[in-house]
């Protein structure tokens, strides 16, 4: 018997147990492809006599399963009460001739590299070494009657699924898709944690900042919105509020476009409002004006908006949005970045279009103000209906330039 306590030894000797033994009975609640073990049991198919893998929570692979494809040895389980959990390797030539690992690594890259796992390596000169063959052998031929042989498929529809729920896993992480710094657990984060209570309430606190002037206009850029079916059918003075450049819009409130975002110094960005130029309709036409945002409908967003502006033009580009759908976006600009970055828990520099997905919409996806709002009254209704603009209220310093 010996424990393994690190990746190093864990990996060093699964490999030689893959190359030793001729007959694999595994139980693992998760699996993934790509790493040298993947690679080695691809090698040694033929050696599987069965094979258990957990799909819960979406945490297995489908890559793994694809290898694994109509394969009668591999099959995959999701019990219908409780979760399938087990970590067991069981290599054997025969009853008499075995080694087995079990402990909480899963069949997973993480686990063989990153993870911090406990093991343990039994074998047949272990006291009491056949009743634990015994038992591990009918825990794996239990469970394999209750698991499935996945087709084309059943991956196809797994792979959907797996795909839409990744990000929810690697936020419980504290992974939000930047790999610059450290990720830092969501309890941490001081921005994710706030309750609907505080929020509105450093909301009201930011009095200098004008609540009702900034609720208005909001509620124009919502209006102009609603009016037209795309942002080319807008005035060039309407246009120009949208875009927060000057403007001489005859409208009561209008006199505050620079609230959420003034791109008064973005010349190229005005030239093109100016000139009305259609890829900018066509890239705001991606935003639907109610219902869920998806990191699809902002990549088509970007995909537009990029064929205007070559380069990184993330604070008109997050003005556009925030105006549109100021329930999910936040312009990102000079005058908030600084003290917004600090409270999402996130590096400042190089910020880009991606980042500001992963990095920023994900996090107030996440984050308790958003998910449970719950307004007193009419004002908090319309700032709960455009809350993820006004974090812009919390963070924005006076004494910073516009660029």
């Amino acid at each position: 018997m010996k424990l393994i306590t690190t990746s190093i030894d864990l990996e060093k000797e699964f490999r030689r147990l893959t190359n030793q033994y001729d007959n694999f009975y595994w139980a693992t609640a998760w699996a993934s492809s790509g790493s040298k073990l993947f690679n080695d049991l691809l090698s040694h198919k033929g050696k599987i006599q069965k094979i258990v893998v957990g799909i819960h929570f979406y945490q297995t692979h489908p890559d793994f399963i694809e290898a694994f494809l109509n394969d009668k040895k591999v099959r995959f389980i999701q019990q219908p009460e409780g979760t399938f959990h087990p970590k067991l390797y069981l290599f054997t030539n025969k009853s008499n001739e075995w080694e087995m690992i079990i402990g909480s690594a899963n069949f997973t890259t993480q686990a063989f590299t990153r993870n911090t796992e406990a093991s343990l390596l039994l074998s047949h000169s272990d006291s009491n070494s056949t009743d634990t063959y015994n038992h591990a052998l009918k825990l794996v031929e239990q469970t394999f009657l209750d698991g499935r042989t996945f087709d084309k498929t059943d991956l196809d529809k797994y792979r959907i699924t797996w795909s839409n729920h990744r990000q929810k896993i690697k936020s419980l992480s504290g992974q939000y898709g930047s790999k610059k710094r450290k990720p830092k657990p969501i309890y941490e984060v001081p921005m994710i944690n706030r309750s609907w209570d505080e929020f509105i309430n450093e909301i009201r606190n930011e009095a200098f900042h004008g609540l009702v002037k900034r609720l208005r206009v909001i509620e124009i850029a919502k209006n102009l919105f609603y009016r037209v079916d795309h942002f080319y059918e807008l005035t060039e003075d309407e246009r120009k509020f949208i875009a927060g450049i000057p403007n001489k819009l005859d409208i009561d409130g209008a006199e505050d476009w620079g609230y959420f975002g003034s791109m008064k110094g973005a010349g190229i960005f005005k030239n093109k409002i100016k000139a009305n130029d259609k890829n900018i309709s066509k890239a705001l036409d991606q935003i639907p004006l109610t219902g869920q945002i998806t990191k699809k409908h902002y990549d088509n967003y970007i995909k537009f908006f990029i064929q205007v502006f070559s380069g990184n033009y993330i604070a008109t580009a997050t003005r556009l949005l925030c105006m549109k759908r100021p329930d999910t976006f936040v312009c990102f600009d000079s005058k908030n970045r600084s003290a917004l970055c600090k409270d999402f828990g996130i590096i400042q520099s190089e910020m880009d279009y991606g980042r500001y997905w992963d990095d920023i919409v994900e996090r107030i996806y996440d984050s308790d103000w958003w998910l449970n709002p719950n307004p007193k009254n009419k004002e908090e209704e319309k700032v709960s209906e455009a809350r993820a603009a006004f974090l812009d209220s919390l963070y924005y310093e006076e004494r910073q330039q516009t660029i």
